[in-house]
């Protein structure tokens, strides 16, 4: 917890020091980099001390009496070590005293590669290393057992293992190479990485709690290593969200009166009736809050009933944050039109929601619909009940739950169940689970936005009534009381009942060839596969250029909901329901912004994001930042550190992020969605391209493959792989002949890129519409490639539904509603007039049988 300003410039001796003490005054921590030794630090105390600065050293005897000299102001600078440990590093906690902290030399650990004298920790992180270089599985498997267990027998394995990597000239090469490490090789070989902590804890002595907040403050860093102080200030942003700026672009005069008044206020405590205020931060999902509150330190935690409470400080706020789960009110279904009142005006009516325990189902009803119990039904009244004695508690709730419609109606039932219990509520709204950006939603409140609020009443009302009102009518028709409908459902099945029609139509004879390392698939004139398979074992692969070309390719933007699924789709054969709820995982845990999108905009912060990355791992010169688009509600799908897949495995493994729960598949999406929005950042490729015509006797196809890569740009992201074909007869190697069809069947990431081309359903239900057609059993999907394809129980389903109903289910009165869902939110509409046009709709249904 900490309100840092980092700065630096390069370090010119102990004159440029003592040159920026006496700008910057009394109340400064000197920390002097390991490399220099105790000797240098003595040195600078003289320097100061002949130049009017009042200096002591902090590591010696007499540490203790230069720590009570500098709180009563006699001493005007601390000089000490930057060891993590050290007096200064962790022994002080003056907020009215410290000013600011200057670092000689960039905080850095030094080593040799004396594996005999090797901890277990150092042998640990040379395996990684060593892994990253030559990929041996069992250095990875060793390096976790250590960390695990300090062994003497994995000790000497490891000691083994990594004696005959280092004796390798291709390994000391990588040494040098690697992005997360220096080598030096003045005094036999070294090896060097920031000492990030001790920085951390060190500038951190300058900003400290107080009854009244917390005090800024100011960290100036001398570097004398621009490498290991690139590595540096990459690993402080990428954890902590922090960066450095140049010393000389400083408004140094406004900082130091910003310094000066919170060390006023420090001492003068008294001054303040009410210094730090208590807030009930409430967002949705548990791991969101546990997430958050650990972005503050490690969190009180305490139970009321069911709910679970993280108490934090952030400085300003002691913060009490706890999650809804989710909605907590659903509509009834015993009043009025499936739990709507219609009268002058239409008034749904909402209860508790219960969750039984037993069967799994949600209902508002005393009793589970499914299962007939009554005895384990889990009641949200309890956290109904636990967020108002909290609210009473606290000066102000703030209700920061997830930044769309299903969002700001939880938000709403939020407000109106705690708000005669405090005095204030105001709603939080972010897009990342940072702490940067939580503390600014907390400082950039706003009021509920009603028109969102009305138009996801208005979805859930038209969801009930089309939903209940088709669904019995499917109930009497087919006798089995499973089924349902709904508006943006029934369209989605019509695709997929008449793209397995097409499929059936149209089926070819292929073949299937294997020549030269490459296979092609020609479309064949022939009945049966026997003939396509004997005409095509006579014949050779003919390959013929006809054309080249340069162009110019520029990157993909950034995922949108739909595109995140289609590729994960393409990529991994993940279903859209299961690529939302490692996305929900991967958002919940910090990791990227917020999943459910439309748009493909890029803030300043994720541009600045890629191209603290880009200028890292590829040079300043491939970095071309996007916006992609205008400024909306929401961003792209991004992620919100530097941190590569492999980067952020280690840093979780290492405990450096407290990350829990995440699987192989989490890290499948992550790298999908930070190497797809990388590239979105990148300079365009310039390519050759060669149109080839490969042939098979009278058998042919056209392919165009990249012959040269001529700059490589956003390509370097994916290795710039290319297989370029060469002109000439090859063998072929083998083939196979097959019966399928020339229009393939969808799969889930098709149908979700037509609901978004189409305007039917949202980011947030693209998965749920595909997965209720599943679960009734009106779609089935085969495990080998994911293909969809209608029962017929479907089929007579959706052929009801059109017969009796087109015009409630129709795909252009589906799109026209969204559209008018839309128009409510911006304020065009009154939903109530929706309602009432919508009521007249239901009522039409009546007597159709």
């Amino acid at each position: 917890l900490r309100n840092v300003v980092n700065a630096y410039e390069e370090m010119e001796g102990v004159e440029k020091l003592v040159e920026r003490v006496k700008v910057l005054g009394t109340g400064g921590l000197i920390f002097v980099s390991t490399l220099y030794g105790e000797e240098k630090a003595k040195e600078i105390v003289e320097t100061l001390r002949s130049s009017g600065v009042r200096a002591e050293l902090a590591t010696s005897s007499k540490a203790v009496k230069a720590l009570d000299d500098f709180a009563r102001g006699e001493v005007d600078v601390l000089v000490g070590s930057a060891v993590y440990y050290g007096t200064l590093v962790r022994g002080i906690d003056l907020p009215e005293r410290v000013r600011y902290t200057l670092f000689y030399g960039v905080p850095l650990f030094r080593f040799g590669l004396d594996l005999e004298g090797a901890t277990p920790g150092r042998l640990a992180f040379l395996l990684d290393i060593v892994y990253d270089i030559v990929q041996d599985r069992r250095l990875r498997v060793l390096a976790n057992r250590l960390r695990r267990y300090s062994r003497e027998e994995f000790v000497e394995e490891a000691r083994k293992l990594l004696q005959e990597y280092l004796e390798r000239e291709d390994v000391i090469e990588g040494l040098k190479k690697h992005p997360d490490i220096v080598v030096e090789e003045d005094d036999g070989l070294k090896i060097i990485i920031p000492d990030y902590k001790t920085y951390i804890q060190g500038s951190g002595r300058a900003s400290r709690m107080y009854a009244g907040g917390i005090t800024k403050g100011l960290s100036l860093l001398l570097v004398d290593r621009p490498k290991v102080f690139e590595m540096l200030r990459r690993i402080v942003f990428s954890l902590y969200g922090e960066e450095f700026v140049p010393f000389e672009e400083l408004d140094l005069e406004k900082l130091i009166k910003e310094i000066d008044e919170d060390r006023r206020k420090a001492k003068n405590v008294k001054e303040w009736e009410d210094p730090v205020k208590t807030v009930l931060f409430i967002v949705e999902s548990p791991n969101k809050a546990r997430t958050i509150a650990r972005f503050f330190g490690r969190p009180s935690v305490f139970r009321l009933g069911t709910t679970r409470s993280y108490e934090v400080a952030t400085g300003k706020y002691i913060m009490n944050i706890v999650a809804t789960r989710g909605h907590m009110y659903d509509l009834v279904i015993d009043r009025g039109l499936h739990g709507v009142e219609v009268k002058d005006r239409i008034i749904p009516v909402y209860s508790t929601i219960k969750i039984c325990r037993k069967c799994g189902t949600q209902t508002t009803a005393d009793v589970c619909p499914k299962c007939g119990t009554d005895k384990y039904l889990e009641d949200a009244k309890d956290r109904v009940n636990a967020l108002r004695v909290l609210s009473l508690e606290v000066d102000k709730v703030i209700i920061g739950t997830d930044p769309d419609t299903e969002g700001e109606k939880i938000a709403w039932d939020t407000y109106l169940t705690v708000s005669p219990y405090t005095p204030e509520i105001r709603r939080a709204e972010f897009h990342e689970v940072t702490r940067n950006a939580i503390l600014r939603a907390l400082e950039e409140v706003r009021d509920i936005n009603e028109n969102r609020v009305d138009a996801q009443i208005v979805r859930r009302i038209e969801d009930r009534w089309i939903g209940f009102e088709l669904s019995q009518k499917l109930w009497t028709v087919f006798r089995n009381r499973t089924l349902s409908a709904g508006r943006v459902q029934t369209p989605v099945l019509g695709w997929i009942i008449e793209r397995y029609e097409e499929h059936k139509k149209n089926v070819a004879v292929f073949l299937s060839v294997v020549w030269n390392g490459n296979r092609s698939v020609f479309e064949t004139p022939f009945r049966s596969v026997h003939q396509a398979e004997e005409y095509g074992k006579k014949g050779k692969i003919r390959v013929r250029l006809l054309e080249e070309r340069e162009e110019e390719r520029n990157p993909t933007p950034p995922f949108t909901t739909d595109t995140m699924i289609r590729e994960a789709g393409n990529r991994y054969r993940f279903g859209a329901k299961y690529v939302m709820g490692l996305a929900q995982d991967l958002f919940e845990a910090g990791l990227i912004t917020y999943h459910r999108t439309d748009s493909v905009h890029v803030s300043s912060a994720g541009i600045g994001l890629a191209r603290e990355y880009i200028r890292d791992n590829y040079g300043e010169e491939y970095f071309q930042g996007r916006s992609w688009g205008p400024e909306g509600t929401h961003e792209c799908i991004r992620p919100t550190r530097p941190l590569d897949t492999q980067t952020l495995i280690r840093y979780i493994r290492d405990g450096e992020l407290n990350v829990e729960g995440l699987r192989k598949d989490h890290f499948r999406l992550y790298d999908l969605i930070f190497k797809r929005f990388i590239k979105s950042q990148m300079k365009p490729a310039r390519v050759k391209v060669g149109k080839y015509e490969i042939s098979l006797e009278a058998l042919k196809e056209e392919e165009e493959r990249i012959k040269e890569i001529i700059y490589p740009g956003w390509m370097l992201v994916d290795g710039m792989k290319i297989s370029p074909l060469e002109e000439g007869v090859y063998e072929v190697s083998s083939l196979r002949g097959f019966r399928a069809s020339k229009v393939p069947l969808y799969t889930q990431s098709d149908v979700v890129a037509l609901m978004k081309e189409r305007g039917i359903g949202r980011p947030s239900t693209y998965a749920t519409i595909i997965q209720k057609l599943l679960d009734r059993r009106y779609v089935m999907e085969s495990k080998e490639k994911g293909k969809l394809y209608p029962t017929r129980l479907g089929i007579s389903v959706y052929e009801y539904l059109m017969e009796k109903f087109s015009d409630l289910v129709s795909e252009e009165r589906t799109r026209r509603l969204e559209q008018i869902m839309e128009e409510i939110e911006e304020g065009k509409r009154d939903y109530q007039e929706v309602l009432k046009e919508l009521y007249r709709e239901v009522l039409s249904t009546r007597g159709i049988v």
